[in-house]
């Protein structure tokens, strides 16, 4: 089973989470997103004696991938992440930075757009699945584990709410589309990693969050 560690980062409160295997400590980092914030998480991952295989991004806002590069650099892994559709995003990194108010960062150097349903292997002890739910941005990736019930949800489902879709790009009905198809039709006991706020589960979603009711599922 995976264990994880949440840090928040960014003014906008985003959660950058390490996963890791406990027995080998192989690890991977789930949106840093703040480049201020790289060398403290470094060093986090170095006391705790974790071993990087890679940082995944769930989609291109800059509060969700400002560190990535700086942190890859440090770790010497690649950046694998999200779909292709979110380079619109990433090829405009300096002008996010700006319409955000965050710092300015170098742009992610992506290694390896991903699509729907794929089986990543990155050396956890069980697999991880990749799901297209496109809305908040073109391009964004969940990530499912199912074996440790976890599902890194970035900003597509979070604790009584869902992600916006009014920024450019952003399509409300594919976001629901997304999340009926791909999200709430997992077991109700995965629990929800969100990008920002707490952590929830399917099953507490199903059956109180007021976007999800009564029809979508």
């Amino acid at each position: 089973m995976l264990n994880y560690i949440t840090y928040q980062q960014t003014a906008f409160a985003q959660n950058c989470r390490v996963v890791f295997d406990a027995q080998t400590k192989n690890c991977i980092v789930c949106d840093p997103g703040s480049s201020g914030d790289v060398p403290y998480l470094y060093k986090q991952i170095e006391n705790l004696g974790l071993n990087p295989q890679a940082i995944i991004l769930t989609h291109g806002h800059h509060d969700h991938c400002g560190g990535a590069q700086e942190l890859a650099r440090l770790l010497n892994v690649s950046i694998i992440g999200p779909n292709i559709a979110d380079r619109v995003w990433l090829d405009h990194f300096k002008e996010q930075s700006i319409m955000f108010g965050l710092p300015e960062a170098p742009v992610p150097e992506i290694s390896r757009f991903l699509n729907d349903n794929e089986e990543l292997n990155l050396n956890l002890g069980e697999p991880v699945h990749t799901l297209l739910c496109p809305g908040h941005t073109p391009g964004h990736i969940c990530y499912y584990m199912p074996k440790s019930k976890l599902l890194l949800s970035g900003d597509v489902l979070f604790a009584g709410s869902i992600g916006r879709s009014d920024f450019p790009q952003g399509d409300p009905d594919a976001l629901i589309k997304a999340i009926k198809e791909k999200i709430v039709v997992l077991p109700d006991d995965t629990k929800v990693l969100s990008g920002h706020g707490s952590e929830t589960t399917i099953g507490r979603e199903k059956i109180s969050n007021h976007f999800l009711i009564p029809d979508i599922y």
